[in-house]
């Protein structure tokens, strides 16, 4: 039972750290791209069954949300427990540690903290090569049309989805698995897979996404929150070297806390605009604004006010604000685990 419970308390550390060395190899199987086959086979399926009616295809869209959850959930519950289940039944050690590994790898498959900044970085190479490799780099990690982006529009959109995805790609992922383990964490990362590939308000996705696009909201509505919070309050952190050195770039802490309070709600997403306009506030800088999706046109607000231009270094600290930002929210969520912990068990044991 001791072990079981410093288990629980460490397992998300270290997943946090496997992630932080490893980040993505292409040789490791990732469970997003097992969840997306499925997503695009089952949509595929339901959408020759159900008709293309309004309400039609927004019960083909919460048959395919039930089945991904049930499925994403169950299997890596079902494995887990069978291990963990017969460890004990035969005190065989082996499966206990396999069972224990096993969720630790799973965790760590959730989090992108790492394939967030690679990515951040690709495009920060690109766009200092040329424009047009910029807009190719930026692609890969947006949903907007990026052909006519200019300089600035190509690092926004990087900062933007840097701040965005603070929350969706660390934070939230983290707080699931903190609460349930692997089962969890696999849920949460199937619910905003179908979001980023149904979740869309065009005319294909109108209807069919929209419980995907609901049940992302809701599954991200604590972990946006806690990572805007986590953000200003690594703007400090990063403002106090900067005190050091007049040439240092010194984040802005006030701006960013009068950026969340003012903006936050701004975007149409009640989640994004929280670590977006935190950001932009830290960062000095002005984000959102139109953009083109599928050629076309959606307005949106500006969050933050420009104080000066978006720059290429604006893509560097907008990372070191996102790893700020997850560390902080990792001793946050282990502090409240342990916290949990004691209230529950004897304090004695440990």
């Amino acid at each position: 039972m001791k072990f079981f419970l410093l288990y629980q308390l460490f397992r998300l550390p270290a997943a946090f750290f496997l992630d932080l060395i490893l980040g993505e190899p292409r040789w490791i199987l990732h469970p997003v791209v097992i969840f997306g086959k499925m997503i695009s086979h089952f949509e595929r399926l339901i959408r020759s069954i159900f008709p293309a009616t309004k309400w039609g295809e927004r019960f083909g869209g919460f048959f395919l949300v039930l089945i991904m959850c049930v499925y994403s959930f169950a299997v890596p519950f079902l494995v887990l427990y069978g291990l963990f289940y017969c460890g004990l039944r035969f005190d065989n050690k082996i499966l206990l540690g396999f069972a224990y590994g096993l969720d630790v790898f799973w965790g760590y498959q959730c989090l992108a903290a790492r394939n967030l900044r690679d990515e951040a970085d690709n495009v920060y190479l690109k766009v200092s090569n040329s424009l047009a490799e910029g807009r190719k780099a930026v692609g890969r990690i947006v949903g907007r049309d990026t052909d006519s982006l200019d300089k600035k529009g190509v690092i926004k959109a990087c900062v933007e989805t840097v701040a965005e995805s603070t929350t969706d790609g660390v934070v939230s992922p983290m707080i699931f698995y903190a609460a349930g383990g692997a089962p969890f964490a696999l849920l949460f990362k199937t619910i905003n897979t179908m979001d980023s590939m149904i979740g869309y308000k065009n005319e294909r996705y109108r209807y069919f996404g929209t419980t995907a696009a609901r049940l992302d909201d809701i599954a991200n509505l604590i972990g946006s929150r806690v990572a805007a919070l986590s953000m200003i309050v690594a703007s400090l952190f990063l403002y106090i070297p900067s005190i050091f050195s007049r040439y240092a770039f010194q984040y802005n802490l006030i701006r960013s806390v009068r950026t969340f309070l003012r903006d936050r709600y701004k975007h149409e997403s009640p989640n994004a605009g929280q670590t977006e306009s935190a950001c932009a506030g830290a960062l000095c800088i002005q984000l959102g604004g139109d953009a083109y999706y599928g050629g076309v046109l959606e307005r949106r607000p500006y969050l933050g006010r420009r104080r000066r231009e978006a720059e290429t270094e604006d893509i560097h600290r907008a990372v070191k604000l996102m790893y700020g930002a997850s560390v902080i929210s990792l001793m946050l969520i282990f502090m409240v685990k342990l916290l949990a912990i004691l209230h529950v068990f004897n304090p004695a044991w440990f």
